[in-house]
């Protein structure tokens, strides 16, 4: 991307060999972009933060409340998209104050604004990320009907199953392991044990 216009925009206040800018001066890189657009009246009104909870997006647009969050650890990983996604995430706003909801988010209003500070309109990066993915915690669940013992194994709690012997009345113990090897020998041990106690 040829960005002269966008460190144009920037230019004496942040680049990105420099550490992350504070939100003071993000409001001020954002007030040069709104000019920029002659959308000089958002400025008091635009709201820009950091969001540690963006894991793999590098920024998002709060279109209600005229806000822009960024996300820290990605930018800071990859400072030279500060200003890219910045302006990005600013052309929604504009588009959004000038034409609501009606405006279509990649539309030609859009891309006209980006393209006036030579940015980018793509709608994705394409930055390395899996690092940043959280992993969901998987479990097994072991069913153990209350009243005759009788008990299955499943990958989410079934409160709607119940007992053939113990008809629909009936209520299940429930317990958790991780969905691992060690996990998976904990709750049959449990459910063996059961069966000799009962």
């Amino acid at each position: 991307m040829d960005a002269t216009k966008c460190m144009d925009v920037s230019q004496g206040l942040w680049t990105p060999q420099s550490p992350l800018p504070t939100r003071k001066l993000l409001s001020r890189l954002a007030a040069r972009f709104l000019s920029a657009w002659r959308a000089g009246d958002l400025i008091p009104r635009v709201k820009i933060v950091y969001n540690p909870r963006l894991s793999t997006t590098l920024g998002r647009a709060c279109l209600e409340n005229l806000r822009v969050e960024l996300n820290p650890r990605l930018l800071g990983e990859h400072p030279e998209e500060l200003l890219p996604t910045l302006g990005h995430e600013l052309a929604h706003l504009v588009v959004y104050a000038r034409h609501g909801s009606a405006a279509r988010p990649h539309g030609a209003e859009f891309r006209r604004l980006l393209r006036k500070l030579q940015l980018p309109d793509a709608a994705r990066h394409r930055l390395p990320v899996e690092h940043l993915r959280r992993k969901r915690a998987r479990y097994l669940y072991l069913h153990r009907c209350r009243q005759c013992g009788q008990s299955f194994l499943a990958r989410s709690v079934r409160r709607n199953y119940y007992c053939l012997a113990c008809g629909p009345e009936m209520e299940w113990d429930i317990f958790r392991a991780p969905n691992s090897p060690a996990g998976r020998v904990l709750l049959t041990r449990l459910r063996h044990s059961a069966g000799k106690h009962s």
